[in-house]
């Protein structure tokens, strides 16, 4: 029998994103939202500037154009977003939250702090400081 081990690295990262992911794409059902949707949400309301595009999500949520087309697609579809030309450049694509988006922002935004609490609510509060910032020095190590 396999014994699965979470004491190295990669699976102690991965258990713990694939974990989280799941109980957070679970509660967030009751808002009718994805965590997807939920961090593009997010990102859109909390960086607030008039020419946020679809490329500053794809830095943001660390993934592709291709995800990031196809997830704005939907959402626009479900009206939690409204795209426009940008002033400065027609070939990109302003976004902005609608009153619907901003309302399953908020919605979202309880579950997401609930579940934060409770992940991190075993940590002082200098531990919790010290895993984000380890979590960003092991993100940079890979961009200089």
């Amino acid at each position: 029998m396999i014994n699965p081990t979470h004491e190295k690295f990669p699976s102690a990262l991965r258990a713990c994103w694939i974990t989280l992911n799941g109980i957070f794409n679970k509660r967030l059902k009751s808002v009718g939202i994805t965590a997807d949707q939920f961090s593009a949400l997010r990102w859109i309301k909390e960086v607030n500037s008039q020419e946020f595009c679809q490329k500053d999500l794809v830095k943001l949520m660390f993934t592709d154009a291709n995800n990031v087309a196809a997830l704005v697609e939907r959402m626009e579809k479900k009206n939690f977003i409204l795209r426009s030309n940008c002033p400065h450049d027609k070939r990109k694509k302003v976004i902005k939250l609608t009153s619907q988006g901003i309302e399953k922002w908020k919605q979202a935004s309880k579950i997401a702090y609930s579940l934060e609490r409770k992940a991190l609510g075993a940590l002082s509060d200098s531990q919790k400081a010290q895993l984000i910032d380890f979590l960003k020095k092991v993100n940079r190590c890979f961009y200089n």
